[in-house]
């Protein structure tokens, strides 16, 4: 199968040189980029891209895909209320339907708004896998391991089964990456992270974890422990090339040492970290000090979308303010941070457009009023650009989204399973819709 993108305005190649091409159009044969430039057919679909710029497909290294289901239920809280009286409690009816309801949901939620691949850390991850494989999404996806138990397991010992048997099956699938999801350390006792690190190397897996994502964790962890959350985790084998550490809002210098010298990949969170008032993570001190940092939007509950264009313009802003710099986080840096650093962790070759490079790729409109005059492409794709300037998005070669419309289901049925699905957990938790009362 061979796709030609043919004349478009701009290509945003991301390559080591961040060159920004003018008039080029893309090859992809069976799924690979083939040639970028002048190059022609004959071919079996041409896609018109005039009009438009192609940049490399957006890739959100944090979230909590089916929680589109718990979409503005519980807001305006803080972490810890927030999570043990309205999350939790709901979480605990989930079932593989409103699993499937939900990842449905947020696969079409982050391909119309530019994402072809997501990580994603919860419960019945081989539904959500299962999913994304139906979809044609790519996706970096992990089991959730809690001491306690999740909806799908009654303690570790049973999580910890189901993510061996989770890793294994999907493990040599095209599209999903599988991995181990321990909580965190407030919820995963150090000796299971140090059986977790140990499967992890063994299997070449991925391991994601949330770190340091508030202030009363920290101290927590510190008065249990007498260390930070992230230094615990490394003292136990979490930290590494192949591991996620989602939010890091609160890391001391030593623990930011660790990060770097471990090539652990930090997930920036910008939006939910705000909503959530977890506080602002150093991001530019983490790059200064070599930490490679990529971008996540957290679960629906606690952003409330999966908008990566959102999230990188967040993240160019609040660093600026907490610095008082307005160099802090340049464009081009978090454009990098959502497209070919999480690109070059993964073991897909993904996050850039070039030769060899699997065929990832996000077609924009640049013909809408904020985007002229157009003196600079990747400003414009982090202060300027919408979402729904989203036009075109193929994953692996296959165009999962054609002019704006979904291609792999009906949009109306997957709002309407979620909508079913979310009214379920509401009635079976307990928890009241804010529309209680509403006329």
């Amino acid at each position: 199968m061979e796709v030609l993108i043919k004349g478009l305005e701009y290509v945003v190649t991301q390559d080591d040189k961040r060159r920004v091409l003018r008039g080029a159009s893309i090859l992809i044969k069976d799924g690979e980029i083939e040639d970028v430039g002048d190059v022609k057919g004959p071919v079996d679909e041409v896609i018109d891209g005039s009009s438009m710029v192609a940049i490399p497909g957006l890739i959100n290294t944090h979230s909590h895909i089916p929680m589109t289901l718990l979409r503005g239920v519980a807001d305006d809280m803080d972490l810890f209320p927030w999570l043990q009286e309205k999350i939790w409690p709901m979480e605990s009816h989930l079932r593989p339907d409103h699993i499937r309801a939900g990842t449905a949901l947020g696969v079409l939620e982050a391909v119309r708004t530019g994402t072809t691949t997501i990580f994603d850390m919860y419960f019945f991850e081989d539904v959500v896998a299962e999913v994304l494989s139906d979809l044609g999404m790519r996706g970096a996806l992990s089991e959730a391991i809690i001491d306690f138990g999740t909806p799908e397991c009654k303690n570790v010992d049973e999580c910890m089964v189901l993510a061996d048997r989770f890793v294994q099956k999907w493990r040599d699938h095209p599209l999903i990456e599988p991995g181990y999801g321990p909580h965190a350390p407030y919820t995963v006792s150090p000796e299971r992270m140090r059986e977790i690190s140990e499967k992890a190397e063994d299997n070449g897996s991925t391991i994601q974890i949330h770190l340091a994502e508030t202030e009363k964790e920290v101290s927590d962890i510190k008065e249990k422990y007498g260390k930070g959350a992230i230094e615990l985790a490394h003292e136990y084998g979490i930290l590494g090339d192949r591991t996620v550490a989602a939010h890091v809002v609160w890391p001391s210098k030593m623990e930011i040492a660790l990060l770097r010298e471990t090539s652990t990949l930090v997930s920036h969170n910008p939006v939910s970290n705000l909503k959530l008032a977890s506080g602002i993570s150093p991001v530019p001190d983490l790059v200064e000090k070599g930490v490679r940092v990529s971008l996540g939007t957290d679960g629906p509950a606690s952003n409330n979308t999966l908008d990566m264009f959102e999230t990188m313009k967040v993240t160019a802003l609040i660093h600026k303010v907490s610095k008082r710099d307005p160099k802090a986080i340049p464009a081009q840096t978090a454009l990098d941070m959502a497209t070919r650093i999480p690109g070059d962790f993964l073991r897909w070759k993904i996050g850039r457009i070039c030769k060899g490079y699997r065929g990832d790729i996000v077609l924009l409109n640049v013909k809408v009023p904020w985007w002229v005059p157009l003196h600079s492409v990747v400003s414009h794709l982090v202060y300027s650009a919408r979402s729904t300037d989203v036009r075109h998005v193929l994953i692996d070669g296959k165009v999962i989204l054609r002019d704006g419309k979904f291609t792999k289901r009906d949009e109306e049925d997957i709002f309407a399973e979620a909508e079913r699905a979310s009214l379920d957990l509401l009635e079976k938790s307990g928890v009241k819709s804010l529309l209680k009362g509403v006329d």
